[in-house]
């Protein structure tokens, strides 16, 4: 891989780290008779999952070029399990293309390549066989058989029992099943929890409880035959976690209108497009995924009695909502962004050295500006040791579940700093302010003799714009592809050169109302941006809960999710930074206006 992966900052490596650890765990016995040729395939898929998860597709295709090799290497005899993984690797490099309009897609694409992976590693551990997931399913159907007279005879209690077996063997064997036929896992794991719902529902739901155990007998049934029909929509497709989020809205309204069966109908449809984006969930929080697993037939369950428990089954699809909101996708900033950062603080620290070289000029001490361009020269080495010496030191503190939390902290933090820079830049937005700002910087080091100041003074201008934007691109960085990032920078550093030269060598000047209003509208725009992201890491690693209203907008654009703990924080945020203009212009009109160009 490259890109972040050469730098301090990865704290996705640890993450990669556990997944090779735990997949090397299941598959040791089959890695031992392999003699470790099959090693090399874990770090490859588990480091395209992580980049994936982090959208820096460039790195995940070449993971998963890498891993085609390393596959095509193994040169491994045809079947079931076997072919599994060619199709999905297949299906990963297809999705790969579309990764930037599908990134849902790519990354669900990548999650069946890592289990196929891992039942491709059972199988050959085991020499397990397309027949051996056959052999396995066939010891479900006894206990099916059982569950199935119990139902005709109403005997529900024991109906409920051997479902309950039969669940316990499914859970099992099912990886057999699903290394031989994906799409017959699918099938069973949805008409699994439909059966489930008919049983558990009180009354039991007779006729949907029957029905439901056939089908599920007759899939079982049709797969060992191998005379198995199924459409291609079960358990199949590329669904979003907005779409089943979307359900659970639509369940909870109907519930508003007392209309327990259409959303019943609706908990039915989240499971039956559950497989399809289960695999996200549980690569980023298992307990999240089983306790989905159990809540939504709970809730089918309590909507689909007699008479319907509504306020149960909306106490519990809100949880549902509340846990699942975090895997929306998440936002991703730009090489606009990542250029518009340098860009801003570029052009301030630019302004500060032209600034002070001109207020020099001015009082007659040119020979004194090479002692600005040393400090100025300096704050550029300390600004870049201080980059790597804060990249390093969070990279050795990010591991695994702490990683989101992380993002989230310095990401509050750049937020607060954001926020103070907009406020100062506001207050300079006239000339006479920062004229005065200057003289009261530069008079003091003048009328004193000392030489150091006006190095201190250069110095700490371009060390602060420094430090403001490592810690920028730090909270940035786990949201954007590092090409992007390095594009970004580029651009804003070739626009950086032709403006100073402009400038300083020059006799351009740069209008300081126009700049500064600018750049106060710029950073406002990032500190939404920064707090809708940050709160959402948060949320994601567990520290922060989540409401899902079911109205509130979303705009991946702004950083805006829905739920109230990342709306409420960026309206107020909102507020403020009107109440800042509004103040501002009303000083405007009452102590006058100097506007003008910096000399």
């Amino acid at each position: 891989m490259s890109g972040w992966k050469k730098s301090g900052w990865k704290p996705q490596l640890f993450i990669l780290a556990a997944a090779v650890f735990l997949m090397q765990w299941t598959g040791a016995a089959w890695a031992d008779s392999k003699d470790n040729k099959t090693d090399a395939l874990f770090p490859l898929v588990g480091g395209a999952l992580v980049e994936a998860g982090e959208h820096h597709w460039p790195n995940a295709a070449g993971d998963i070029e890498k891993f085609e090799a390393a596959w095509k290497q193994l040169q491994l005899p045809s079947s079931a399990a076997v072919d599994q993984v060619t199709a999905a690797l297949a299906a990963a490099k297809k999705a790969l293309v579309e990764a930037e309009a599908k990134p849902d897609a790519a990354y669900q694409a990548i999650s069946n390549l890592a289990k196929a992976t891992e039942t491709a590693s059972r199988s050959l551990d085991t020499g397990a066989s397309d027949k051996d997931g056959k052999a396995a399913a066939k010891t479900l159907l006894p206990l099916l058989q059982k569950s199935m007279d119990d139902v005709e005879h109403k005997n529900w209690s024991q109906a409920n029992l051997h479902f309950k077996q039969f669940v316990n063997q499914w859970f099992k064997i099912e990886s057999a099943i699903r290394s031989d036929n994906n799409q017959v896992y699918s099938g069973i794991e949805t008409k699994v929890s439909l059966a489930r719902i008919a049983l558990q529902a009180e009354p039991p739901r007779e006729e949907e409880a029957a029905a439901q155990i056939a089908e599920l007998k007759k899939l079982i049934d049709g797969y060992i035959s191998g005379n198995m029909q199924m459409s291609a929509g079960n358990g199949s497709g590329n669904h979003s976690m907005t779409e089943l989020l979307a359900l659970l809205q639509s369940a909870q309204s109907e519930i508003q209108n007392n209309n327990a069966a259409k959303a019943a109908g609706h908990i039915q449809a989240f499971i039956a497009l559950w497989p399809s984006v289960e695999g996200v969930v549980q690569t980023r929080s298992p307990q999240m995924y089983t306790q989905t697993e159990n809540q939504m037939t709970e809730a089918a369950s309590d909507l689909m009695s007699s008479p319907p428990k509504a306020g149960e089954a909306s106490a519990i699809i809100a949880q549902m909502q509340a846990g699942l909101a975090p895997f929306v996708e998440q936002t991703a900033y730009t090489a606009v962004d990542a250029g518009l950062i340098l860009l801003r603080e570029g052009v301030e620290a630019l302004l500060v050295l032209t600034a002070l070289l001109a207020f020099l000029h001015r009082t007659g001490q040119s020979a004194k500006q090479s002692w600005i361009w040393s400090g100025a020269g300096v704050g550029i080495v300390l600004s870049v040791v201080l980059a790597v010496v804060l990249t390093y030191t969070l990279s050795s503190v990010a591991t695994g579940s702490a990683r989101e939390m992380l993002e989230g902290v310095i990401g509050l933090v750049s937020v607060v700093l954001m926020l103070t820079v907009g406020a100062w830049l506001h207050s300079k937005s006239q000339a006479k302010a920062w004229n005065e700002y200057i003289k009261q910087q530069v008079g003091s080091a003048l009328a004193s003799g000392n030489l150091w100041s006006l190095f201190t003074i250069s110095l700490l201008a371009i060390l602060r714009e420094g430090a403001e934007t490592t810690i920028f691109y730090i909270g940035m960085a786990p949201s954007i592809e590092p090409l992007k990032l390095i594009e970004g920078i580029a651009a804003a550093l070739l626009i950086l050169i032709v403006l100073g030269y402009a400038i300083i060598k020059g006799s351009m000047r740069i209008p300081i109302r126009p700049f500064f209003t600018c750049a106060t509208l710029f950073i406002y725009y990032l500190v939404v941006k920064f707090l809708g992201q940050s709160v959402h890491a948060l949320q994601v690693s567990g520290k922060l809960g989540a409401h899902v209203p079911g109205y509130l907008p979303q705009a991946s654009w702004l950083g805006m999710y829905p739920t109230w703990e990342t709306f409420i924080p960026q309206m107020l945020v909102v507020l403020f930074i009107l109440f800042q203009f509004v103040r501002m212009e009303w000083k405007r009109r009452h102590f006058g206006n100097s506007a003008g160009k910096l000399a």
